[in-house]
Formats: C-alpha cells, structure tokens, sequence
C-alpha cells in the first residue's frame, strides 16, 4: 500500500542581512544615542539658564549687612533676652516672701507678676562708663507685680538684678510717684481680669437673649462666629472719678471692621473688688434709654414700652467695613508700583541693636510700654542726643451716647510697645527693609515673641535734598549740582483698639532727626442718636464719627557736645525806620529777631501761640563752629495743635497737652512723663508732667530735657471708610542742626551729581568756541542697575504672636 505523505506549504524564507551587527555593539549604539539625547537636553538646558541669567538681573549684594541679635551677650541699651526674662521669672517665683503665683493659674485676688521691662540704667552711670571713669553698669529688670491678695491690694515695683546672675529683688518707688503705694484701682486691666469679666459679661447678659435676637438677629453666648454673633469691648477711663472702677462695655457686630458696626447697646459693670462674686452691673443702655438693672430693662422691652430697635444687616451690606476691593475699578491699571532697588545692597548696618548710615550711629530698644525709642545718638562722631522717645498716645473723644463723650484713652496704660505687632513686607515696610523681631514679658508666664515689628530700611523721597541750576545772564547753561534726598527709617507700627499709629525715626543726611507718627486704621464709631449731630458725621445707617483729638508726647534729651546746655528763643519782630542809605523820610519794614535765654523752667515753658513766631534753640555756650557761632539743634514741631480740654477731668494724666514745648532740667527720676496707671486714674494720676517744673530749677548750662506736644484734630468722614488715610494724618517734629557744623553735612556723600560747563577755543580759529558737558558722580556708578535686591516675601507674614520657652 502506498504511504501517503501530506505536503505543507512552502514558507517564505527570510533574506539574510546584508550586515549582521554583534549584540554588545548594537548595546553600545544604543548607549550612545541615550547619551547623545541626554547631552542635548542638558544643552538645551543651559542655553535655556544662560539666556535667563543674560536677560534677569541677579541678586544685589547685602551691602553692609546686619549681624542679628545677640542674645548671650546683649548691650548696655538692648532689651531683654528671653533667657533674662525666664531667669528673672524663675528667681521671683522661687521667693517664699514674696508669695507669688504663676500667671496661668492665678486669679483677681493673687499676687503675680504682670509685667517685665529693661530697667535702663542711670544716665549718669553710662555717661562715666563711656568716658572711662567707671565700670559697665550691671544689667537689672524692672518688674510689676500686682497684689489682689494683700490689704488693701495694691501694686508693687521691684528691681530684679544683675542680669543674668541675679542676687537681689528690691521695691523700688519713683520719687516722681505722687501715689504711694500704687492704687489697685490704677493697675491696667490684664488678661486675667479680662478673662474673669468676659464669663461675668456672659452670666449678666443671659437674660437678654430674646432682646438681641430680635433687635440685632444675633446674640452673646452659643454663637456662631462670624454668623449671628455679638461682641464686647470695654472702654476708659473707668469711672467719673478717682478710685472707681466702673467700665461700659459696648457690643458690636462680629465682623470684619466691627469697630464701625455699634449696635446701641451697652452694660456697665462695677469691677472694683477682687471678688469677681462682688462685681454689679451698674448701668445698661439700650437705643440711646439708660436703664440701671438688666431685669428693668428685659420687663420694659417685653411690655413695649421702650423703643425697640431693628437693625439687622445682611452680608453684603455689612461688608461696607472690609478692605475688600470695591468702587470705580476702571480708575485701576492691575499693575504693580514702584518698589525699592539698591543696586550695591543696604547702606546702613545693623549689630545687635546698633545702628550706622552716614555718620549716624545710635541704638534701638522697644520698651513694653512706651514702645520703640531711640538711644545715644551720634553724628559724625559727635554726640547729639541721648534719648528720643515717645512717651504716651492720648484720644480724647465728644459726643452724645456714653462710649464717646466720657472716651479718653491713654495709650500707654494699653502698652504702645506690646501693641506692637508683625509688620508685612512690601506694605508696611519697603520689602528689602532689614526686620527685626521684640519679646515682651506682659500678660504671661513665659516671654512672648513679636515676630518682625521693627523695621530698617532706607528710602527716597523722589526729591533732591539739595540742587541747582546755574546760568548765565545771557541764558546759556553754566553748572547743576545736586543731591537726591535720602534717609534713614527705624520704623513701629502701634495698633492701640481701632487706630494704627505709624512711627518713624528718620535719619536725614543733613544732620536731621524727624520724628513721625501716621495716623490710619479705623474710626472708632458711636451707635447714631439724634443727639450726635453737633460731633461728628454719620458714617452708615447707625454708626457715627466722632470729632476727637489726638495728641502725643515726646521726650528729647539732647547734648550738644556735652551735658551743659542752653535753651533760648529767636523771637522774630517787626521794625520799621528810616532807611540810612536814601536822602529823606524813608521808611522800611523788615524782619528781625531778638535772643530770649531762658533761665529756669517756668520761663521755657511754651503755650500754643501762633501770634509770636519763635525758632526753638539748644545750643552749648562753650561750643563753636568755625564761624563763632554757638553750636545747637533747632526744634521745629510741623504738628502743633492747642489743647481746649484743659479743663476737663480726665484730662489731668495729660497735663504735658498744656505746652508744645517745655524744657527741664534732667533728672533720674523724672524719665517719663506718663505711666501704664494713667488711664486706670486720670483723675488723680500717679504722674503729673506739671509738678516737674514746680521746682522752677535753673536750666543754664545744664543738663536739658526738651518735651514735645504734637497732635492733630479729627472729624470722621464719609472717606474715613473703611479705614483712615495716612497722607493728611501726619505729624512731624524735627531736630535739625543749627550752626552745629561749618557747612552741610550731606556735601559728604558720594552719590551727588555735579555737571560742568566747559568750552574749548578751536586751534585753527581762536572765535570758534566748542562747549562740552562733564558729569562728576564721585565714584559712585551712576548707570542703569544690574542687579535687584532680595525681598522678603509678602506671604512670610504670620500675623500671630508666639510663646518662647
């Protein structure tokens, strides 16, 4: 039988490759391409960063820099450390004398500590520790210790040193003090008897649910923030006269701005005891009803017979109070300003707490209740200030309703140093400014961190401080010189309830000091009554601005060139005579001044007066420039502004207001001329600026001390909403050199410009003139800037304050 054998189909066979490539080389052919790619992108890459770095400036350099705070070894004018104040705590706290309690578990009625400041040490003693002639004065803390326990309570003062090895704690009065012992009732109100108040707030209140939801759609306690509650916020001075402790305790909607949403309802508590079980509810307000018991006022609302109130507001109306932007938009290109470039970095340095620019060197501390000041001021090497501080902000209101036509504030008692707070970069301060941060001991068991508020940094004014164009008569060009004007900036920004106050030290490079303050934040509105109209404007449906003024109060101790100082006035007058130089009656009226020294402290003191125009001289009588002339400073106050409450009671903590100027003999114990009780007691103040002239001390070639008022008026207006401008709210006092120097001192400094004319006679005809321009910028490059200075970022902004320790 025949096999059968299937047959397959023939499969197409495959070409042989023309060239057979090994295995490990086709791995390196791939290598190679991987490597080619890679090296192309890291081309690429380059070209892309070098095309960046070729058409971005770099970095500025830091210029003279800043070397941070010293913290182990602080100097003689720094504040206090964490460290100091932790150790100054500790030792206190371990004292079984002294019986104290730890903030965060005391009550009204213990005894604890309220406060730690720098105690600075005597002029005198660092005035011989400069020359030499004595050894460093030791480092000591000045702490404020409230006694709720003792009887009767009282306030007590102690010196807690030397720093940091402390040995001693001694009470310490000031001469000064009128009140001794402190009164109780003087003490400013801390966080723990604000605490105490809030849950007693809370307890009195409760009865008046119904009232507030119905009148306001919101209410006090059980609230939802931000949705449908209410707040509270408590007014000075606390009662109508001395030793009371009665504070209103006004409401107001909870949202942004709420110092602008008045509610017209208050409480009145009596909060004098040290037995919160003690305190009373004194007097209520309802839409502009007095009322002296809550349960009166709830049976009267539930009978209606009183006058109700409805004014709820919905959201978006309630948002007339945000910074929100709103308004003509079209008026605003979306593009940024102008920002600060310094093309060979800072100009000024900073080590530690001491400041140089330009020939001026000085220290900066931020005391806890006076705020920022400025210490041993040099110019060119020359001593011309030791201490340029401010000393209180004071508001004093009018008005119809309670809360404005009793309303004094006295800034310092609410502390204008831990008030404040972190300043925004490229906001408050230039974004290449230097920022510094402060601690404060207040209202604490441990140091609190107050994250950069003080800034340093330099500014332009967009002016020359001093050009000019020169031509001849023929009107051709002959020379130009000029100067542009920059300064110095060691700058604060206090945010005491609903005002912002911006304060400036400002270093000119003339030899001018400016002191500053600009005035924005928001008004402090009253709930509209009829009976409001004569102070001020109405602002929104129920909220008014009232007429108030503000004043402030500085203290400046200059020595020109040593301690032994005079005081005098230039006192301009008219003349009018006949002229020696024409034939006849003829008569010319000129201007002249006449020297006033003045010889004791009763004479120096200067009333707001603008019917005799003065200059305002502090000069050494030893002392000359090379022309003969005495060397002084010349006080020039822009800001001043009469004071018409002289009479009123709750002005008497600010009788300094009386005078725009006075001079005094320095004394140690007359280093401020306010205190953290003024507001507690401005009817009987534990200082009183006035008894320091009482003595009338002979103020000829002395050591001086020159006290400054200046203020300003303010009517609330509809363009105060949402917040006050800066640009009409200034004031502005300056010491500014005064036949000090041979000449001005600017002519220094290196970046001026001066341009010449020169003109050159052609060789070949002696009539053809041909003119050339130089231009002498001293050194200093004058070309576009290469580079852009390093900011700190806007978002680096926290806002919140922080424990230590």
């Amino acid at each position: 039988m025949e096999e059968k054998i299937s047959v397959l189909p023939d499969r197409q066979r495959r070409r042989p490759s023309a060239v057979v490539v090994p295995r490990k080389a086709w791995l390196a052919v791939r290598i190679v391409a991987v490597v080619a790619t890679v090296l192309l992108l890291l081309l690429t890459i380059a070209l892309i960063v070098m095309v960046a770095i070729k058409t971005t400036p770099p970095y500025c350099s830091e210029g003279l820099g800043n070397s941070g705070r010293d913290m182990d070894n602080p100097g003689l004018f720094n504040d206090l450390t964490p460290s100091e104040m932790l150790k100054v705590r500790d030792y206190l706290l371990s004292q079984p004398r002294l019986g104290l309690t730890p903030y965060d578990t005391a009550t009204v009625n213990s005894s604890y500590i309220y406060m730690m400041t720098l105690m600075v040490p005597l002029k005198t003693s660092v005035l011989k520790y400069q020359v030499g002639q004595d050894r460093k004065p030791q480092r000591a803390a000045k702490v404020i210790i409230y006694r709720g326990d003792s009887v009767p309570p009282k306030v007590e003062e102690y010196l807690v040193g030397p720093l940091p090895r402390i040995k001693y704690h001694r009470m310490v009065t000031s001469p000064v003090y009128r009140r001794v012992p402190i009164p109780f009732s003087s003490r400013p109100v801390d966080a723990i008897e604000r605490a105490e108040l809030k849950a007693y707030l809370s307890f009195v209140t409760e009865p008046l649910h119904l009232l507030f939801k119905e009148s306001y759609g919101l209410t006090y306690s059980n609230c939802t923030p931000t949705v449908d509650c209410m707040i509270f916020e408590d007014f000075a001075p606390r009662g109508v006269e001395s030793g009371e402790r009665l504070t209103w305790f006004w409401a107001y909607r909870d949202t942004e701005g709420y110092y602008l949403h008045p509610l017209g309802f208050a409480i009145q508590i009596d909060h004098l005891s040290v037995d919160p079980g003690e305190w009373t509810v004194t007097r209520v307000i309802y839409n502009g009803q007095l009322f002296y018991e809550v349960e009166d006022l709830m049976e009267r609302y539930l009978e209606a017979t009183i006058r109700k109130i409805n004014p709820i507001m919905d959201k978006v109306d309630a948002e007339f109070s945000t910074f929100k932007r709103r308004g003509h938009h079209t008026f605003d290109t979306p593009l940024r300003g102008p920002r600060l470039i310094e093309p060979d970095g800072h100009r000024y340095s900073v080590n530690d707490q001491f400041v140089t620019y330009f020939g001026w060197s000085f220290n900066f501390h931020m005391r806890t209740d006076m705020g920022l000041q400025i210490v041993d001021v040099y110019f060119q090497s020359e001593k011309v200030a030791y201490e340029i501080s401010l000393q209180d902000i004071t508001a004093f209101y009018s008005g119809y309703s309670p809360e404005t036509s009793w309303l004094g504030l006295y800034g310092v008692s609410w502390l204008l140093g831990a008030s404040s707070y972190e300043l925004v970069p490229g906001v408050d301060c230039s974004a290449t400014a230097s920022f510094f941060d402060t601690h404060h001991f207040v209202n604490t068991n441990t140091p609190i961190l107050y994250k950069n508020s003080i800034c340093i940094f330099e500014q332009t004014s967009g002016m020359p401080l001093r050009r000019h164009h020169s031509t001849k008569r023929e009107g051709k060009f002959d020379s130009y010189g000029g100067l542009v004007s920059t300064s110095l900036v060691v700058r604060t920004a206090i945010s005491l309830w609903s005002c912002d106050y911006i304060l400036d030290y400002i270093f000119h490079l003339d030899g001018t000091i400016e002191l500053k303050i600009s005035l924005t934040g928001y008004v402090q509105a009253s709930y509209d009554l009829a009976g409001n109209r004569p102070y001020g404007n109405r602002l929104h449906e129920a909220a008014s601005g009232n007429l108030h003024q503000h004043m402030f109060h500085w203290k400046v101790d200059l020595d020109i060139e040593s301690t032994k100082n005079r005081y005098e006035t230039l006192d301009f007058k008219t003349e009018t005579k006949s002229s020696f130089w024409y034939e006849g009656a003829v008569n010319k009226t000129q201007l002249k001044f006449e020297h006033s020294l003045k010889q004791d402290e009763r004479s120096a003191k200067v009333p707001f007066n603008f019917d005799r125009p003065q200059h305002h001289i502090i000069y050494n009588n030893r002392a000359f420039n090379r022309f003969g002339a005495h060397r002084g400073y010349r006080i020039i106050n822009e800001a001043k502004s009469k004071f018409l409450l002289e009479n009123a009671t709750v002005t008497k903590a600010a009788s300094w207001a009386r005078y725009q100027m006075a001079v005094t003999k320095y004394k140690d114990t007359e280093d401020s001329s306010s205190s953290i009780y003024a507001q507690g007691d401005p009817y009987d103040p534990v200082v009183d600026f006035s008894r320091f002239m009482e003595d009338n001390d002979t103020i000829v070639d002395t050591d001086l001390i020159v006290w400054i008022t200046s203020g300003v008026y303010h009517i609330p207006h509809a363009e105060d909403v949402p917040s006050t401008s800066t640009a009409t709210n200034q004031c502005r006092i300056f010491l500014t050199p005064y036949n000090f120097l041979n000449h001005c001192p600017s002519m220094a400094v290196s970046d001026a410009l001066l341009v010449r004319k020169t003109e050159k006679v052609d060789s070949e005809s002696s009539n053809d003139h041909k003119s050339k321009l130089t231009f002498e910028t001293f050194g200093t490059e004058s070309g576009e800037p290469k580079c852009y200075q390093r900011e700190t970022n806007i978002k680096s902004f926290r806002g919140d304050i922080e424990k230590v320790g």
